[in-house]
């Protein structure tokens, strides 16, 4: 009994210590097995998503933009395919290597792409964009060390292309990622980062029809991170046609005819505001933005100082010069203060006051009527008529047919122009006084016009008093040909002025053409109607050279008495209208009649001081 206890005293120590382990062990199987129990019931579904993140990757599938066809179905904007290179850092790792094996490929800095994947956006598992548009040479550069390229990849993607480079930029206008200054804005958030849209023109305003829905793929990637197979797949929808009322064949003559001088051109079907071309010079060629700009490229092209991003035909402001000559004959004959068979004498010169105002012809034009005044541009008769008229019934005319308010074209921000107000004018600048509504009677003084009001003005006049607002889109199309939207002239108002007294300003229009200043417009078997314009440039103190050199306006539509087709243009610092622009005008008037070209028909002379307007 005694053995009994002193063994059970020597083993009640190890007891106490194996009591003490069970305790602990059970403790920490016990901890073990809540800790599974939370992994397993409270957060399997996150840990489900990690593990499936960990080798399930989303790969968004951008959807083509519709393609944008003239009104004869030639193609002037489609989609070609581009290689972008992508990085996935969760599936390189060596980041450092890789990138400096990659920098070798692309000849960059190893710095610059670590920076790009450091600086990433979004969610950690998206891949980051380390360039767009890559070439052939390096795509191929590429797929061979691809096994030294860990979570490196190459992705297939729609980019937008413009066949004709620079052809109709302004009117068409371009696409590029949107900004990090728009996407912040309210009126982007339902865009992500890296996402292109639309950024000016047609593009711009009809981005939400061009622009289809982006597809996506998800698929499952080994542990260097290339794709095993695909889980799954939503194809992408491709954006809707457009179909516009320009014809690009006469677009690309009526760019060929400037011959490289600067200004802007509108051709316009009259009687419905069908737009048939639209010039801005100089221009700039959209595929530049389908990839990334360089910043060097974007300085060249915002600096240039004949502003080639610029829409001149919406946002050129110019003194229209002669070509107002037809508004003021209309003041004149609405107020009765003129008829067809009123003269004036012209000896070259105008006394107003102390002040001496000159005709374009030395000598003068002798004594004339209105037709044979319109007909030669003679600024005496005008001088008279804008007084008799009055700078208030000038106002009246001009804005009537357009001038002095934004088109509604839709395109953009639009220049208003300038149309004098005596009342607006007096109390800014101390007072309207007659010389001024001599100057504005010609065209000149504060007047200022763009291509665009002047081209409604001259259709208005050519179809008697209808004014439609001008228009480009004819329909919006599924690729399959399914009609979506369909667009027909928009009527802004029937103006308010006499169609005989606008009669008799186009039988002045036709004699412009048949025997005055428009003669270099005249085509054998076509009845063409026309005004030419010669505005000064501000500060040219008479000077015809560069800069200083006054600008070229003509207008015309044709046939006479059944107009098809109306056209404005203005070469900038070109000279005389009837000398340079004139001749662009009958270059396009054969080709959208198909009339056989005459000889030298656009060959565009340097103008001589002899000759004007």
């Amino acid at each position: 009994m005694s053995r009994e206890r002193e063994t059970s005293n020597l083993f009640a120590p190890f007891q106490k210590r194996i009591r003490v382990a069970a305790f602990l062990i059970s403790a920490a199987i016990l901890i073990l097995l809540l800790r599974l129990w939370a992994l397993q019931i409270l957060e399997g579904e996150r840990m489900l998503l990690l593990s499936l993140n960990n080798r399930l990757r989303l790969r968004p599938v951008e959807a083509p933009r519709g393609l944008i066809l003239d009104r004869n179905g030639e193609l002037m904007v489609e989609n070609l395919a581009s290689f972008d290179l992508y990085a996935m850092p969760e599936d390189m790792p060596d980041i450092e290597g890789t990138t400096r094996r990659l920098a070798e490929i692309l000849r960059s800095s190893p710095d610059e792409l670590r920076q790009r994947i450091s600086q990433r956006q979004g969610s950690q598992f998206e891949p980051v964009l380390l360039r767009k548009g890559v070439d052939e040479q390096t795509v191929a550069a590429i797929e061979e060390q691809k096994i030294d390229l860990p979570g490196v990849n190459l992705r297939v993607r729609p980019v937008r292309a413009y066949p004709n480079g620079g052809s109709a930029a302004s009117l068409l206008g371009y696409v590029t990622e949107v900004s990090h200054a728009q996407l912040k804005s309210k009126e982007f958030r339902d865009f992500r980062s890296g996402e292109t849209m639309g950024q000016a023109g047609i593009e711009r305003r009809y981005d939400a029809f061009i622009r289809g829905v982006d597809g996506g793929e998800q698929v499952e990637v080994d542990a260097l991170g290339k794709v095993s197979r695909l889980i799954q797949q939503v194809e992408p929808r491709s954006g809707f046609n457009l179909h516009l009322t320009l014809d690009n064949r006469l677009q690309r003559i009526a760019e060929e005819s400037f011959q490289g001088r600067n200004g802007a051109l509108i051709a316009i079907h009259p009687s419905t505001g069908e737009i048939l071309a639209m010039v801005s010079q100089p221009s700039y060629d959209p595929n530049q933005f389908s990839q990334r700009m360089t910043p060097e490229q974007w300085r060249l092209l915002a600096s240039n100082p004949h502003h080639p991003m610029q829409n001149k035909g919406l946002q050129g402001q110019y003194a229209p010069g002669s070509i107002f000559k037809l508004i003021t004959a209309l003041a004149a004959l609405e107020k009765g203060v003129i008829t067809p068979e009123t003269t004036f004498s012209c000896d070259g010169s105008f006394g107003l006051g102390s002040h001496i105002f000159h005709d374009w012809k030395n000598g003068g034009h002798g004594t004339l009527n209105l037709r044979q005044a319109i007909a030669n541009s003679c600024n005496i008769y005008f001088y008279n008529a804008a007084l008799k008229a009055g700078i208030e019934e000038i106002t009246r005319v001009a804005r009537e047919l357009g001038l002095g308010v934004p088109s509604g074209f839709g395109l953009g921000d639009e220049a208003k122009g300038v149309i004098p107000s005596p009342q607006i004018h007096t109390k800014k600048a101390g007072g309207w006084y007659p010389g001024n509504t001599v100057m504005a009677g010609i065209g000149q003084g504060m007047v200022t016009v763009t291509p665009m009001q002047a081209v409604m003005m001259v259709s208005a006049i050519a179809n008697g008093g209808t004014l439609y607002r001008p228009w480009v889109v004819r329909k919006v199309e599924t690729m399959d040909r399914e009609l979506i939207e369909e667009y027909g002239p928009e009527l802004v108002r029937k103006v308010n002025i006499d169609p005989d007294n606008m009669a008799i300003v186009r039988e002045g229009m036709q004699a412009v053409v048949s025997e005055g200043t428009g003669s270099r417009a005249k085509i054998p078997g076509l009845r063409v109607a026309g005004k030419t314009g010669t505005a000064q440039v501000v500060g040219n103190s008479g000077s015809q050279k560069g800069n200083q050199r006054d600008h070229a306006w003509f207008v015309a539509f044709a046939p006479a008495d059944n107009p098809q087709i109306a056209i404005v243009l203005v070469v900038e610092h070109g000279g005389f209208g009837g000398q340079v622009a004139a001749p662009i005008a009958k270059s396009l008037l054969e080709a959208w009649f198909k009339l056989p070209k005459e000889s030298g028909s656009v060959q565009v002379a340097e103008p001589e001081p002899t000759e004007g307007d």
